[in-house]
């Protein structure tokens, strides 16, 4: 009896994965389109691990959240490896607002790549920022990436200094102008 061929394991792995995340990717970010060259080159680090923070802000409707689900995809087709936990503004806000869901919030600091979707977006009071606060600490130090989208050119009037000095050290700051594609 011969054994599997390891390389079609792996491509087989890397298929599944990347048909996984397709299938999460909502059906209204699912088009083609082009991706900023900063974005992109933040997703080819993540293969080395010197990719930091990504912060891509921009008015309502520019592409921001798509775009961080197109690089993503990208890398995943890339066969990246990492685990990824892509969550909207409600879905953050339900997490971390009274009571805590300690699992998810262990989740949200031990993914390799986490997605913070429209910061900003919902208000963020003293709890939010509190609860909050502890993950971006201990992802900071852990050198490991926080993908914030934003309608904020300033995350800090909403996350207060010391998260924003953390989000921001080292940071692809990428800024989407444009028009509302979605008022088309």
């Amino acid at each position: 009896m011969s054994t599997p061929d390891m390389s079609e394991w792996w491509e087989e792995r890397r298929r599944q994965r990347l048909e996984a995340f397709r299938n999460r990717r909502p059906v209204e970010l699912r088009h083609k389109g082009d991706l900023h060259d900063e974005i992109a080159d933040w997703g080819s680090r993540l293969f080395d691990h010197t990719a930091r923070n990504l912060i891509v802000i921009g008015h309502v409707g520019t592409g921001k959240t798509w775009a961080v689900w197109e690089v993503l995809e990208r890398a995943v087709a890339a066969s990246y490896q990492g685990h990824i936990v892509f969550l909207t503004a409600a879905e953050w806000q339900e997490i971390v607002g009274p009571p805590v869901d300690r699992e998810r919030l262990r989740q949200m600091r031990e993914a390799d790549v986490l997605v913070l979707d429209d910061l900003g977006s919902t208000r963020i009071n003293d709890w939010t920022r509190d609860v909050l606060g502890p993950i971006v600490d201990w992802r900071w130090q852990n050198g490991q990436p926080i993908v914030i989208t934003s309608n904020m050119k300033d995350l800090e009037p909403a996350v207060g200094p010391r998260m924003d000095s953390r989000l921001t050290d080292r940071a692809t700051v990428v800024a989407i102008n444009g028009e509302d594609r979605r008022a088309r």
